[in-house]
């Protein structure tokens, strides 16, 4: 029976096929993509680092030296490994500019003013805080593929959530929230988000690392512009429909809201803590962000 906590498995599949929906604008997307110079000299830079050199050199090593190795290791991992990481850093700076690009536009659209919202500049502890929070939605999304059955089913929707959470991440930093609110909005939104970061991983979650870091830096610029276009949908108890008599008694139902992150808030809360005592220059600094975003969203 739907209640306050509660509502209909059937409304929460619609708010999924909406986030599926809106994450497949690809009509949109690629409209953007010719309107704004920006938009192109940025994503067609990304295609050419991680389509034609990552990705094209992991097809090309594989392709005529699929058993070659050196010091035990394949060639691929060799230069693929190092390339990966060298790109974390190069790709960032591209998919800030598709964001800024994409809000303005939508923004514009919108009749708001974002030429100063855009730029933002994080503290060095929201920063530190927002790559420990990367590291542990990876490293949960890695346990929760161990679960015996179920495992690999659970960790591709996590992965789903994610991906959700990279493509949104851009405009709620530009809105100003904090990580804590975003956690929250995504755990209120739930199956809304599950639909949006769907198409994303089933195009890389079942890759090899390395293909499939390859393959999001190369999708990522697109679900940032579909995500700035996007309204994320939420079932709340004013939404909702109610049913009554004895299909009020049948009726599946599931929760509003569902705690996602908690384990990641958990390893997010041991980390720091192991932060604390080891100490150094930052450590306070991090703490005092984190309490910061708590009091904020209480």
């Amino acid at each position: 029976m739907a209640t306050l906590a509660n509502s209909p498995a059937k409304q929460h599949w619609n708010y999924f096929l909406i986030g599926l929906e809106q994450a497949s604008q690809w009509p949109k997307t690629f409209i953007s993509f010719y309107t704004s110079t920006s938009i192109q000299k940025a994503m067609l830079t990304t295609f050419f680092l991680n389509g034609v050199i990552f990705l094209g050199g992991q097809v090309f090593i594989e392709t005529f030296y699929p058993v070659s190795k050196l010091f035990g290791c394949s060639y691929v991992s060799l230069l693929g490994v190092p390339m990966y990481f060298v790109l974390l850093g190069i790709n960032g700076k591209f998919f800030g500019r598709v964001a800024e690009k994409s809000y303005q536009i939508q923004a514009k659209q919108s009749k708001q003013n974002a030429a100063a919202t855009t730029t933002t500049v994080s503290s060095l502890a929201s920063t530190i805080l927002t790559t420990i929070l990367y590291i542990n939605c990876g490293i949960f999304a890695n346990l929760l593929g161990k679960v015996p059955h179920v495992g690999r089913l659970l960790s591709f929707f996590m992965n789903c959530i994610i991906l959700s959470y990279y493509s949104f991440e851009y405009q709620w930093v530009y809105k100003g929230w904090n990580i804590e609110k975003r956690l929250s909005y995504m755990e209120k939104h739930w199956a809304y988000f599950l639909g949006f970061g769907f198409p994303g991983t089933v195009f890389t979650f079942f890759l090899s690392f390395l293909r499939s870091g390859a393959v999001f830096a190369l999708i990522y610029p697109c679900f940032i512009i579909m995500a700035m276009m996007a309204v994320p949908k939420a079932t709340t108890p004013y939404s909702q429909t109610m049913a009554s008599g004895t299909d009020a008694q049948t009726e599946w139902t599931l929760p509003n809201r569902i705690p996602i992150f908690y384990p990641v808030r958990k390893l997010n809360d041991l980390v720091i803590l192991l932060v604390r005592l080891i100490g150094g220059v930052h450590a306070d600094s991090i703490v005092t962000e984190k309490k910061n975003a708590s009091v904020k969203q209480e």
